[in-house]
């Protein structure tokens, strides 16, 4: 596996160490573009984890043969934009999701009380990370927003991060 330069000076951890820890959410790298002549075209498209780590962040692909890695020093990191998707609620009256949100609970909270998968569900989340030389574009499914919002914020990235919520619809508004 080849290393890219920056690696060294993002990780004080082993390589082994760091590729054995715990699986993070899956990723999809749907979209990479190199300010350089030389293109990672076969990164387009592949599954990926996004380890976030105080000194920069790292994109780990391996779901092949041999590990890819992109490494991203915190110095090189113009912004990064998060964008949340669609938020569906379509309860049915006397739900306890319904109930819950009638006497006022968070939906983050309420939505664990679903009696069918299709009354909560979000799309996806749009990942888009503007570096000096790259620009990268990931999504993951849309309940990790919050977690992934805290986390970069957690780490040091509150200055470069722009976050983007679409708007929420609920399908179905009862009175009691």
């Amino acid at each position: 596996m080849k290393l890219l330069p920056s690696f060294n000076a993002l990780m004080d951890v082993s390589l082994p160490s760091l590729l054995t820890s715990k699986k993070r959410a899956d990723f999809r790298l749907i979209e990479i573009k190199n300010k350089s002549p030389h293109s990672e075209a076969w990164l387009n498209d592949s599954r990926c984890n996004l380890e976030i780590l105080p000194r920069g962040i790292m994109v780990v692909e391996k779901f092949s043969q041999s590990d890819k890695i992109i490494p991203i020093l915190k110095n090189e990191i113009e912004s990064i934009t998060l964008v949340r998707g669609r938020e569906v609620i379509d309860t049915f009256y006397w739900s306890p999701m319904y109930l819950f949100l009638r006497l006022g609970v968070p939906k983050r909270i309420a939505r664990y009380f679903q009696v069918y998968p299709s009354e909560y569900r979000i799309s996806e989340t749009q990942i888009t990370i503007d570096c000096n030389e790259l620009k990268l574009r990931l999504i993951c499914k849309g309940s990790i927003f919050e977690k992934l919002s805290s986390s970069l914020k957690r780490k040091g990235y509150g200055e470069q991060l722009e976050l983007i919520l679409k708007p929420s619809q609920e399908l179905l508004k009862y009175n009691i």
